[in-house]
């Protein structure tokens, strides 16, 4: 909201301002949920703490799930045994086309339970799909949940900033332009580039969302405030178009 109260001030009179608001935002962020019955039996990071890609978030007990999975794999073991035994009975011209259609059917049902079985132990462990921090737990220790109940909220590393800038600034800011952040919070100066350019100007207030990747977030969190400066803008982006000299002139040969 901020950010585009200040777009809104500053896109008045199609004028712009080389230096505009900006608002810090994660890349990625999205809540965490259970694909599996079962008790939480870990969970790898507190609200705050960060984690690279493929850390293990929360744990559940997968005791239940393995057993399945070691029961489907000695079906799966029987029905191929099976198999291997009517194929030589049929070389043999003991066993028809049909008991050998049914055995090999037998091995590709134990088959498919086994890879349903394997997946669900492997959705005991909930992996980050992203480097990032955890920004909110919602389940505990030992608690039992079941499929789609919510486990935390999570966060990326990777950040952007969103400014509001005029519309006529289109005419030459271009994906890949340089930004210049200075954080409102930290006072810690970042440089961006830019990364997207929005699909539509607002027409009332003349401005258009632009986003900038940053290149340093160690510090930075999303909802901070920066100034964003443009180096790339023309001399001209932050003054008033000059408007012609209409004061009347004294009459020379009235003197």
């Amino acid at each position: 909201m901020l950010c585009a109260v200040a777009g809104l001030g500053m896109g008045l009179g199609n004028t712009a301002s080389a230096a505009q608001r900006a608002q810090i935002e994660a890349l990625y962020s999205t809540t965490i949920s259970s694909e599996v019955s079962g008790r939480i039996d870990k969970i790898g990071y507190r609200e705050g703490e960060s984690f690279n890609k493929g850390a293990t978030l929360v744990s559940i007990d997968c005791t239940s799930y393995a057993a399945e999975r070691d029961r489907v794999a000695a079906k799966l073991a029987s029905a191929q045994a099976k198999r291997d035994n009517q194929e030589k009975l049929a070389q043999l011209q003991s066993a028809g086309k049909l008991e050998v259609d049914l055995a090999r059917l037998g091995v590709n049902e134990s088959a498919a339970e086994l890879r349903a079985a394997r997946a669900n132990v492997a959705r005991c462990s909930i992996n980050a799909p992203f480097a990032g921090r955890v920004n909110g737990l919602e389940a505990s220790l030992g608690q039992s949940i079941k499929p789609q109940d919510k486990l935390m909220t999570v966060v990326g590393q990777e950040l952007n900033a969103r400014v509001i800038v005029p519309a006529n600034w289109l005419s030459w800011l271009k994906k890949d332009d340089a930004v210049n952040l200075s954080v409102s919070e930290t006072g810690t100066p970042v440089t961006a580039h830019v990364v997207r350019i929005g699909a539509a100007v607002d027409p009332v207030s003349h401005t258009i969302p632009i986003w900038a990747r940053l290149d340093k977030t160690a510090d930075l969190r999303p909802g901070m405030t920066a100034r964003a400066e443009f180096p790339g803008a023309p001399d001209n982006a932050g003054s008033k178009k000059k408007q012609p000299d209409t004061t009347p002139k004294p009459d020379a040969s009235a003197s």
